[in-house]
């Protein structure tokens, strides 16, 4: 399959809703198993308030949102394909078809494309995520691929006991 840089970039931006979205780091060997599962690096710049006791360094959010990215990159596509709202799989699906993947119609099938793109192109999981905005049930995390610098709005809501992405998910400009 051919693919250029200009259809890739879309495509795996929006999955890295992060965007979904990135160049490789070293690549690590076809065995490694850890390959495969996103990391976070910490921000560098000190945060501007101190952090209350009992926070974590990674938040509710930020720990959602990595299993997501770890699903999508294996892919289980059961588990990537639910914490994604309706309307940004959609939004997701009509990107992917005009970039020329018209064959793809579900989550399921642009999750399963998305992972074998990612192995293909020796794309790197490794994310810098900044929490913008953290409540019980909504959030917004600012992440950042560290091999490309490709980023994303990630919005996030809680209706019940599980993180939602939702279509307010946005690629950098």
């Amino acid at each position: 399959m051919r693919c250029s840089t200009k259809l890739l970039a879309p495509l795996l931006g929006v999955l890295a809703v992060g965007a979904i979205l990135m160049s490789g780091c070293a690549p690590a060997s076809a065995g490694d198993p850890a390959a495969d599962k996103p990391t976070v690096k910490e921000p560098v710049a000190a945060p501007s308030v101190a952090p209350s006791p009992s926070a974590t360094s990674e938040s509710d959010a930020t720990t959602s949102f990595l299993a997501w990215l770890t699903a999508s990159r294996v892919p289980e596509v059961d588990e990537a394909c639910a914490p994604l709202a309706p309307d940004l799989v959609d939004r997701m699906l009509a990107e992917m078809r005009s970039d020329g993947f018209p064959e793809v119609s579900t989550c399921e099938e642009m999750i399963t494309v998305s992972a074998e793109l990612y192995r293909a192109f020796d794309q790197s999981a490794e994310v810098d995520i900044d929490v913008q905005s953290e409540t019980a049930s909504d959030a917004v995390l600012f992440v950042t691929y560290l091999a490309s610098g490709d980023c994303g709005t990630v919005v996030m809501q809680r209706p019940a006991s599980e993180w939602i992405i939702t279509e307010q998910t946005e690629e950098c400009a």
